[in-house]
């Protein structure tokens, strides 16, 4: 099933442009978004029932642990078990991020209580 970048769901969270390809009228198990981080970094969540793979297309990123710090550089992978606490900063990235089950985020939990989209 092709999902066209042009009917792309664009939204911005937390200063991180996201494009989600896969929001309307996905019947499989998994979906994918682009995000785009200029100088950014997503807040500290934990993801409480979905995989979350990151494959940089361009750039570089940092995805955090409390016990560790992965650096991923252009097409390296990434997966993230569901229960793990961990944040994602870039000064320059553009990341393919895909979930499964699908992300909803009814499944995150925002570390600090204080994050707002």
């Amino acid at each position: 099933m092709k999902f066209p970048f042009e009917k792309a769901v664009w939204k911005n969270a937390f200063g991180i442009d996201i494009a989600e390809h896969c929001v309307a009228n996905n019947p499989f198990p998994i979906d994918c978004a682009i995000a785009k981080f200029r100088s950014g970094k997503y807040p500290l969540k934990i993801n409480h029932n979905f995989h979350e793979m990151f494959y940089v297309l361009d750039g570089e990123c940092f995805i955090e642990f409390d016990d560790e710090t992965v650096h991923l550089k252009k097409q390296d992978v990434h997966i993230i078990e569901p229960g793990r606490a961990h944040t994602t900063r870039a000064e320059y990235a553009d990341i393919l991020i895909a979930c499964t089950p699908p992300f909803d985020i009814k499944n995150v939990e925002f570390v600090d209580k204080k994050c707002d989209q």
